[in-house]
C-alpha cells in the first residue's frame, strides 16, 4: 500500500475487490432498511483505529494458518477499526450543515502475537504488555505511556497479518414496522478474509472460514449449503455424526468444558448472521440450537457422553455439568453466539469516540460488559507468559474461558480503583440463574438484595434471568416488562409479553404501583412501538400533566424489556444521571435527516427530553441490549449556556410550523423533560455515561445515513 492508499476507503483498493463484491452481495440479501452499498464505493469514507486488543489467551487455537503451514502458537493481537464518513448539506442553517458519523461496521486486522520471524519471542511480547498494564495500574498519564505503546505495536508488521474480520450491521427495521414485538430487528453479518497470494506476486483478500461457526445447512443434510457456506465447500457433504463424534470424544468434552473448543475447518461456515435484540434467547444466535426435529447435537448423545466421561475422569469438569451447559458453551464459542453475549448491539469493542464528538452520538465505554469482564483473566495469562522460564509453556488449563454472559466467580470480589466492587458478575444487570437444572455447574446468583428476573424467558436459554432490584421500589434503568421468546423454527422468533395489555395497540407500561415522588415523575419507556392516542391536539379540560404524559410516549418504543426513568433531572438517586432521550417527533426528524434535509445533531438537540437515566462506567455496565453513551458535558459553569442554546433551537423549531399546527402546541408543553437540570446533579460533577438503547444512537443504525456525493 502507498501513503495515499492508507488515507482512502479500503473497499476501493484493488486487493479488496473480492471483499467489496462479497459484502455488496451480503447487503443485497438483507431487508430494505439495509446499510447502503454506496458506502463501499464512497471515496470519502475511511477507517479509524479505535483499539489494539491483546488476545494471547487464544493460543489454544490449533488451526493451521494458510500460506504459513503452522499455527498461531502465541495467540493474536487485533487492531480494530471503525468505518466513518463526513459531509456537508446543501441547505439549512449555515452553521448546521456539517455532519459526520461512524457506521455500525467494525474491521479487525489480526496479527500473530509473535511475528513469523520469531523475534521478538512470545515471552518478550507478553512482557511488554505486562509492563504496560502495570504502568496503567500505577496511574501513568497517557503521555507517559506513549513510549510503551510504541513498543507494543512495533511487532505488528503488515506482512505478518493472518486475517481480517468484518462485522457489520447489515440491516435494521425500526420499531414502527417491526412485526416481532421486540421493538426493532437488526441483523449483523460477520465475515473473515485471509490473504491469498497470486502467481504475479500481488494476491488479494479471499473469503475464509469463521472459527467455531458451523455450517448448519450442510450438517443438516443439504450438501449445496446456503449463503453462509464457504464457496469451495458447496456441493460437498459433511457428516453430522462425525462432528458429534469429534465433540463428544474425551478431548472434545474437555475442550468444550474449558471453553477452548476448536472445531475442525471441514465443518465450518464462511459467514455468520446474528440477530438483535434478545441475545441468546434468539434461535439464530445459536448454531447448535436445540431443535428436536433437526438437531445438530441431540441431548441424549450429550448426556451419554458426559456420563461416560465422568466415570473415566471423576470431578474434572469445571464449567459443564449437563447437556444444557454443554450446548451453551458451544453456542458461545461461535461467532453468532458470542456476538450477542453481553454485547453492545452485537459489538464487543466499538471503541470510544474522540473528544469533541457530539455527546448524542458518542460512545463512552470502548468495550462491552463481556469485554471488561474478561480483562482480569487475560491479564493473568499475560503475566504468566511474561514470567515463563526458558523452554516452558503455559498450562492449557490456565487458558480456560468463562461463559461469555458471565465472568468467572474467581473474580467476584475484585475492587477496581475508585469503586466499591466490580458489578460485572452478580451486580445489577448481570446474568443469573432463576433455577438450577440437575447437574448444573453454574453458580450464578445475584449480589445483596437483587433478584433474578426472567426478562427474556426462552427455551433457547432455560433458567437464565437478569439481576434486578426490588419490584416494589425498582431502581432507575430497571426492566419494567417481562416476556417470553418463542421460536417456531431456526431464525424465526416472536416476543410474547407477559401479561399483555388489554388493548393490543397500547404497549405502554403502567406505573400505578410505584410510589409517588414529591418533585419528579416516573416514566416507563416501553419495548414495542406505540402510535399514541389522540394525536398532538389537546383535549378540552385536559390537564398539563395528562396532556404531557399522553403525547410524551407517542410514536415511541424500542426500549428492550422496558426501562424505568425519571421525567426530569431533579433529585436523582445515586444510580441515575441526567441524559437526553428521544421523545415525540424524533423518528420523523430522523427521517428528514436520512433524506439530507437536516443534520442528526439537530434532531437530538430538539426532539428530546431531559431524563433521569441509568448511569454507567466500566465496573457498572448497562443492561444487555443497552449502550453506555458519553455524558451530556454539563457543568456548573456551562449548564445555563447549553440549556439556553437548546431552548432557543426548540423555539425556532416551534415557530417553523404554521400557526394552528398541533406541533406548535406540543412544543408549548414543558411538563416533562424541559426543565433545567437541578444544582444537586450539577454539583455532583457526574462524569459517568448514560445507558440508552443502541439504536437511538445514530452510529449504531444501518439505516438513515446519507451517502455524501463523491468529490
Amino acid at each position: 500500500m502507498s501513503a495515499d492508499d492508507l488515507a482512502s476507503n479500503p473497499f476501493m483498493l484493488p486487493v479488496f475487490e473480492t471483499v467489496r463484491d462479497v459484502v455488496g452481495d451480503d447487503l443485497k440479501d438483507q431487508s430494505a432498511d439495509h446499510l447502503s452499498p454506496k458506502f463501499l464505493e464512497f471515496a470519502g469514507a475511511k477507517i479509524e483505529l479505535v483499539g489494539v486488543v491483546n488476545r494471547m489467551d487464544r493460543q489454544f487455537n490449533r488451526d493451521i494458518v494458510p500460506e504459513r503451514g503452522t499455527r498461531l502458537a502465541c495467540g493474536e493481537i487485533g487492531a480494530i477499526y471503525r468505518f466513518a464518513y463526513k459531509g456537508t448539506l446543501n441547505s439549512g442553517p449555515v452553521d448546521d450543515r456539517r455532519y459526520q458519523s461512524r457506521l455500525p461496521v467494525t474491521l479487525n486486522v489480526v496479527f500473530p502475537a509473535q511475528p513469523w520471524s520469531g523475534s521478538p519471542d512470545c515471552k518478550t511480547v507478553a512482557g511488554l504488555w505486562r509492563d504496560y498494564v502495570d504502568a496503567v495500574k500505577a496511574g501513568a498519564a497517557p503521555t507517559d505511556l506513549s513510549g510503551q505503546i510504541d513498543a507494543l505495536v512495533s511487532s505488528l508488521r503488515p506482512a505478518d497479518i493472518d486475517r481480517i474480520e468484518l462485522n457489520m450491521q447489515g440491516s435494521r427495521i425500526p420499531a414502527s414496522v417491526d412485526k416481532t414485538d421486540f421493538g426493532t430487528l437488526a441483523t449483523y453479518i460477520i465475515r473473515v478474509f485471509r490473504w491469498q497470494g497470486g502467481n504475479d506476486g500481488k494476491g488479494h483478500w479471499a473469503v475464509s472460514y469463521l472459527s467455531n461457526q458451523i455450517d448448519r445447512a450442510r450438517l443438516l443434510g443439504n450438501p449445496k449449503g446456503d449463503a453462509n457456506t464457504c464457496p469451495d465447500q458447496r456441493g460437498k457433504a459433511i457428516s453430522r455424526s462425525a462432528l458429534a463424534q469429534y465433540l463428544l470424544a474425551d478431548a472434545g468434552i474437555a475442550d468444550v468444558d474449558l471453553g477452548l473448543v476448536n472445531i475442525p475447518i471441514d465443518f465450518l461456515a464462511c459467514r455468520a448472521v446474528s440477530i438483535s435484540p434478545g441475545g441468546a434467547s434468539r434461535s439464530a444466535n445459536q448454531p447448535f440450537w436445540n431443535d428436536s426435529k433437526h438437531p445438530v447435537l441431540r441431548d441424549q448423545e450429550i448426556r451419554t457422553a458426559l456420563a461416560k466421561y465422568r466415570k473415566r475422569y471423576p470431578d474434572t469438569l469445571n464449567f459443564v455439568g449437563n447437556a444444557e451447559e454443554f450446548r451453551m458453551r458451544l453456542n458461545e464459542a461461535s461467532c453468532s453466539g458470542c456476538h450477542q453475549s453481553r454485547a453492545i448491539a452485537g459489538f464487543h469493542f466499538p471503541g470510544a469516540d474522540r473528544p469533541g464528538t457530539a455527546s448524542v452520538n458518542a460512545i463512552y465505554l470502548p468495550g462491552s460488559a463481556h469485554f471488561f469482564g474478561d480483562q482480569p483473566r487475560r491479564v493473568e495469562i499475560i503475566e504468566a507468559l511474561a514470567s515463563l522460564t526458558d523452554g516452558k509453556t503455559i498450562a492449557r488449563r490456565m487458558l480456560a474461558t468463562s461463559y461469555a454472559v458471565r465472568p468467572q466467580n474467581t473474580y467476584r470480589d475484585l475492587r477496581p480503583s475508585g469503586s466499591d466492587k466490580i458489578h460485572l458478575l452478580a451486580g445489577w444487570g448481570g446474568a443469573c440463574l432463576i433455577s438450577l437444572t440437575p447437574g448444573s455447574r453454574r453458580q450464578w446468583g445475584c449480589d445483596g438484595s437483587l433478584r433474578c428476573a426472567p426478562v427474556f424467558a426462552s427455551a433457547n436459554q432455560p433458567g437464565i434471568g437478569m439481576c434486578l432490584g426490588s419490584q416494589t421500589s425498582p431502581m432507575i434503568g430497571e426492566a419494567m416488562q417481562l416476556g417470553t421468546v418463542v421460536s417456531s423454527r431456526f431464525g424465526s422468533d416472536k416476543y410474547d409479553r407477559k401479561p399483555k395489555n388489554t388493548d393490543p395497540k397500547d404497549t405502554t407500561i403502567s406505573i400505578d404501583h410505584l410510589l409517588q415522588l414529591a418533585t419528579n415523575e416516573y416514566i416507563t419507556s416501553h419495548q414495542e412501538y406505540y402510535e399514541g392516542i389522540g394525536g398532538l391536539a389537546r383535549n378540552p379540560g385536559e390537564s398539563d400533566e395528562a396532556y404531557a404524559r399522553r403525547v410524551l410516549e407517542q410514536q415511541t418504543g424500542g426500549f428492550p424489556g422496558g426501562s424505568l426513568r425519571l421525567g426530569q433531572c431533579r433529585e436523582l438517586p445515586g444510580e441515575a444521571t441526567c441524559g437526553l432521550l428521544a421523545s415525540t417527533g424524533f423518528s420523523r426528524c430522523m427521517g428528514d435527516a436520512g433524506e439530507g434535509k437536516r443534520t442528526v445533531e439537530s434532531c437530538f438537540r430538539i426532539y428530546t427530553s431531559y431524563s433521569g437515566v441509568r448511569a454507567c462506567d466500566p465496573a457498572n455496565p448497562c443492561r444487555d441490549d443497552y449502550i453506555c453513551m458519553s455524558p451530556l458535558g454539563y457543568t456548573k459553569e456551562n449548564a445555563k449556556i447549553l440549556f439556553d442554546r437548546r431552548a432557543d433551537a426548540r423555539k425556532a423549531e416551534q415557530l417553523s410550523f404554521p400557526a394552528g399546527d398541533n406541533r406548535r402546541k406540543y412544543f408549548a408543553s414543558s411538563f416533562f423533560g424541559q426543565d433545567m437540570p437541578d444544582e444537586a446533579w450539577l454539583n455532583r460533577g457526574d462524569h459517568r455515561g448514560v445507558c440508552i438503547p443502541p439504536y437511538f444512537v445514530f452510529q449504531f443504525k444501518a439505516d438513515g445515513h446519507i451517502v455524501p456525493p463523491n468529490p
